[in-house]
């Protein structure tokens, strides 16, 4: 494959991937009744297998990419099902199937323009082109992992997911089929909150990304310079929680008490607020990014918005923080503390502009 083609594929390869961002960040909410609908089917046929005795408890749920499809231009993830010894499980099956089709556009252009501009490179065949574009593939896949761990949350609390005979410990995971897959919804029934306390006091660097902490009372705990990114604190109580200088890039805290919590100077990237109790809670100097930070290059997907859809915010200090794009819909904001600078910042309604408190003391 010559270097003048390389560069031609590779800067195609960036501009569809920069195509595939827009179009995923634009309408999100448009992927939720088909992803819905797909989940309960396949919690439906997991439950049949349950109760025929072909199937045990299961431990792993995991969306797998299969270059074997992709090379018939299926973009279609199986969904296999294990217990807890995963990819050792004889008895792993197929409950189900994902068609991804709407988010691998990009990647079905990229394929058909690098085959249609072989003419104007000779010398490249067209097992070379297969080869770049299979390459390229988990980087498109990156979007499906991203839209099914914003997805999942509208599937597990309801029917048929409830019914589902699972271990106490349980992961639905997305990825490449026996190799790199990433956790999009993790449980643990085991876990007790002198259990997590314990082990978040160790301060580990990379260990709490992932883990579930869920309905778990951690209120008052210094969780103050934690990397939690992609943890789980649904419904918890973390009524006066410290996480000041927390990293909390996607970590979920919806329908949680964070009465009274203090999220001063936090990384909040695509944190998850949705129907929380927030009524005091100090996010001062919190920042966010929106998107994908340099438009000019790839890397991975851009951030979703922080996301404080009907959380109570009452009283809540936003001073001198920087939340781009940050959802309100539906928040209640009375006495929210805001600057006046931060009215262009933030897109709220006629009825929350109302509510809040406008201050131009800074901290």
């Amino acid at each position: 494959m010559t270097e003048e083609f390389m560069q031609y594929a590779q800067n195609l390869k960036n501009d569809k991937l920069l195509e595939t961002e827009y179009l995923y960040q634009s309408d999100p909410v448009s992927y939720f009744p088909h992803f819905q609908k797909n989940m309960s089917s396949i919690c439906e046929n997991i439950i049949t297998l349950q109760k025929n005795g072909l199937l045990g408890n299961i431990s792993y749920l995991e969306y797998t990419l299969l270059h074997t499809n992709l090379m018939q231009k299926k973009y279609i993830a199986e969904v296999r099902v294990y217990h807890n010894k995963w990819y050792f499980d004889a008895r792993q099956c197929i409950a189900g199937h994902f068609d991804f089709s709407s988010l691998f556009v990009r990647y079905h252009e990229l394929w058909e323009q690098l085959s249609a501009s072989r003419k104007r490179f000779p010398g490249v065949s067209a097992q070379e082109i297969t080869a770049f574009v299979l390459s390229c593939a988990s980087l498109f896949y990156k979007y499906v992992i991203s839209a099914c761990r914003f997805l999942i949350l509208s599937c597990i609390n309801k029917e048929p997911f409830l019914s589902l005979q699972r271990t106490d410990t349980f992961e639905i995971r997305a990825g490449e089929y026996m190799a790199y897959t990433e956790p999009i919804y993790t449980e643990n029934k085991k876990r007790t909150a002198e259990e997590a306390l314990e082990w978040l006091s160790k301060r580990l660097e990379y260990d709490y990304t992932y883990e579930s902490f869920a309905g778990l009372d951690l209120s008052h705990a210094d969780l103050s310079k934690a990397s939690l990114n992609y943890t789980d604190f649904r419904n918890a109580a973390l009524i006066g929680t410290d996480f000041q200088n927390a990293r909390l890039t996607g970590t979920r805290f919806c329908q949680a008490d964070l009465t009274g919590a203090d999220f001063r100077n936090c990384v909040l990237h695509e944190a998850d607020f949705r129907g929380a109790q927030l009524n005091g809670a100090c996010f001062a100097s919190a920042s966010s990014f929106y998107g994908i930070f340099i438009n000019l290059a790839w890397t991975n997907p851009g951030y979703r918005c922080v996301n404080f859809q009907n959380a109570d915010l009452s009283h809540a200090d936003f001073r001198n923080a920087y939340i781009p794009g940050a959802d309100f819909t539906g928040a209640v904001m009375n006495g929210t503390l805001l600057q006046q600078d931060q009215l262009r910042q933030f897109f709220l309604s006629p009825q929350q502009k109302q509510a809040v408190c406008i201050t131009d003391a800074h901290l």
